[in-house]
Order: structure tokens, then sequence, then C-alpha cells
């Protein structure tokens, strides 16, 4: 089974921990459940003024006012990189540790997708549904289950201030599959386990997307590099990893917001800001507030965030000439939480219970390979040394 480092650092262990702080909450902080939901809402939020008044408007803000903007998404990342590396710990084999990713992910992701090809884009499109549902641009919409994103159906939301876009949320799916496959990839050659080897491994792909981040050109567009996004996910990994030694400090999390919020405001700060946010947002996700009977209900931060962007682009075509961002707030978040809760509980919900088969699986697997290292020994054993 895959292991986390133990306290065996060398270092001198301070009293309060993240480690110590995820044992007092047994492993069950609420903070994290808080956290996603609200970062769900948050991205819905910032996407309101967006969609509501176009992509000129919203590079024309401060930068002072990009700097929740910008926390958001790293945040998310920082998130699922320090809960999926406790998955990884109690996974035996990455077999079941992808499988898991794939559970997770997949099948709320077809539903979302199948749901805007063949129910939202025939309400709203512009075209006859015959050369909607022949069009080459429909049919390879699909595709984004797999990870290949394609952002348009044929003549869906063209006049929308924020035109022909049904679901530009989902640019950071082939983001979330990168940190995935480079966790695995990390487990695999054994860094992850390794003393200094993963501090080394995160200190070398932060310089170097740094210094990828630096060559190009000053772009407003850029709100947040898709490589921080990966950086975020690894930090997060990080301070799962050496949760035994980082301290859980309110010191430290005062400087860290005070060095993201003055990174963040900078042109290309979000290249330096990823481990600061990573100490926000796991500091924030340790408290343990009491669960109220919403939280308690069901995880709808998943179906939020997949379902907010093309019900708020819904919102927009509605509203004609009248967009309002506190409008379409609203009331693409209502409905959009309609959706999460039957996603939640009739989707996401019962795809978890694949996981007993996934574990059955799991362990065909792992005696076959214990059968086939057999075999290979056993060959070794009978070759001729002369």
């Amino acid at each position: 089974m895959l292991r986390p480092l133990e306290n065996t650092m060398g270092f001198r262990m301070p009293a309060a921990t993240l480690e110590a702080r995820m044992t007092e909450t047994n492993n069950r902080s609420s903070g994290f459940d808080y956290l996603r939901l609200g970062l769900s809402l948050a991205v819905i939020l910032w996407h309101s003024y967006v969609l509501s008044y176009g992509s000129i408007a919203a590079h024309q803000l401060s930068p002072f006012f990009l700097v929740p903007v910008r926390t958001i998404l790293i945040s998310f990342f920082v998130l699922s990189g320090f809960l999926v590396a406790g998955s990884l710990w109690r996974c035996q084999t990455l077999f079941s540790f992808l499988g898991l990713r794939v559970i997770r992910i997949v099948p709320a992701l077809f539903l979302e997708v199948t749901i805007s090809a063949l129910l939202l884009g025939p309400v709203v499109t512009t075209l006859p549904l015959a050369e909607y549902f022949s069009s080459r641009e429909f049919h390879t919409y699909f595709l984004n289950i797999v990870g290949a994103i394609h952002y348009t159906l044929p003549g869906v939301f063209l006049s929308n201030p924020f035109p022909q876009t049904v679901n530009g949320q989902l640019w950071t799916i082939p983001w979330e599959l990168e940190c995935y496959i480079s966790l695995a990839i990390l487990s695999a050659v054994g860094i992850v386990k390794h003393r200094f080897g993963f501090a080394a491994a995160l200190l070398a792909i932060q310089l170097y997307f740094i210094y990828q981040g630096m060559q190009l050109p000053d772009s407003a567009a850029d709100f947040v590099p898709g490589k921080i996004l990966v950086m975020g996910f690894l930090y997060g990994v990080g301070f799962n990893v050496y949760r035994a030694v980082i301290p859980y400090s309110r010191g430290l999390l005062v400087a860290a917001l005070v060095a993201a919020i003055f990174l963040l405001q900078l042109q290309k700060g979000a290249l330096f800001a990823a481990l600061p946010l990573a100490y926000i947002t796991i500091y924030l996700g340790l408290c343990n507030p009491t669960k109220g009977k919403f939280i308690k209900s069901g995880d709808y931060s998943y179906g939020l965030y997949l379902y907010g962007f093309p019900m708020q682009q819904l919102v927009a075509q509605l509203s004609g000439n009248n967009q309002n961002w506190l409008k379409n707030y609203l009331c693409a978040t209502a409905i959009s939480f309609v959706i999460a809760y039957f996603s939640w509980n009739y989707v996401e919900l019962p795809s978890s219970k694949l996981r007993s088969k996934l574990l059955k699986m799991e362990a065909v697997y792992i005696k076959w390979r214990f059968q086939m290292r057999k075999v290979f020994l056993t060959r070794q054993s009978n070759i001729d040394p002369e």
C-alpha cells in the first residue's frame, strides 16, 4: 500500500502541525466541505460578471479585484491535490487510484455534456434541428467526455455578451487530468515516497513553470495560467506528504495572505502565488466548523461547477439587452443547485458504488501481477549461468 512520508524527516517537529490537526479532526475536517462548496459558488459568481458584460469588461477590472478571481481555481486545485494524495495513500496500487478518479469525474461529466448537447442545444440553437444534429460541431462536442475540450455547439449562444461558448469552465479538465497523471508517474517512480526527492521535484517543476511563464508576453486575458493550476495541485500533494513537519499556524496564515494578495495583483504574479495559496487553502480546509444540514446532505460542488456556466449562458440569452450580473448569478445558481442535487443523488453517489467492483478488479490484477513475478523469478533461477 502506498504511504505518505512518515515523521522521520530529521527536523524538529513543531507543536502544532497539519498532521496533528488532521488527527484532531479524525481526518474528517468539515472545512474542506465548505471550501468545495464556496469555491464552486465563487466560480459562478465570477462567471456572472464575464457572461453578463463580456470578456473586454472583465479585462478592464482593477488588479486588486482580480486577486480573489485568480485565487479561486488555484485554491480548487490545491484542495484537490491535498485530498487526492490522501486517496493515493489508501490505494494499494495505481490501478485503483486512477480508477477512482475516473469514477469520480466521468459519470457526472458524461451527463452534463449529454444534457448540453441533446437538451439545451436544441432548445436555444438558431439552426434547424436537422442541421444542428448533423453538424460535425455537434458530434465532436461529445469528445468533452474524454477530456478533448470543445466549447461550442452549432448555432448556440451566438448573440450572448460572451458568445458561442457553452461550457467555458471545462478548460480546466485537461489540466486536472494532467495533475492525476503527473502524480501517478511521480508515485510509480517512487519520488512521492522519497524524503528529499519530492521536494526537489516540486522545486524543479516550479522553477521550470516560472521560466516558461516569464518567456511569454504579458496578457490580461491570462488570468490564471494552466500550469499554475498543476503547480497548485502538486503543492497540495506536498502539504499532505510533509504534513508531519508543516506547522498549523495563524502567523503563517497571515504571512501567506499578505504574500498572495501582493503577488496576485502583479501581471505574472500568479506564477509565484501557488505556494502561499496552498497554505491558506489547507489551513482553512483543516478548520472544523459544525456541519449544517445542507453540507451533510451531499457534495454538490462538482455539479455546480459543471452546470453553472451553461445555465448562466442560458440566463444571459433570455436576458437579451437587460444584462445584470446579480440576476445572472442568483438565477443560474438556483437552477444549478437543483440540477446538482439530482447529479449528486442519482449519478455521482450511485457511481461511487462502483468502488467495490473496482477493488475486486484490483485484487485480480494484484494476483495476476504476483503470478507473473513468480513465473519470471522461476525462469531466471532456471537459466544456466554458463
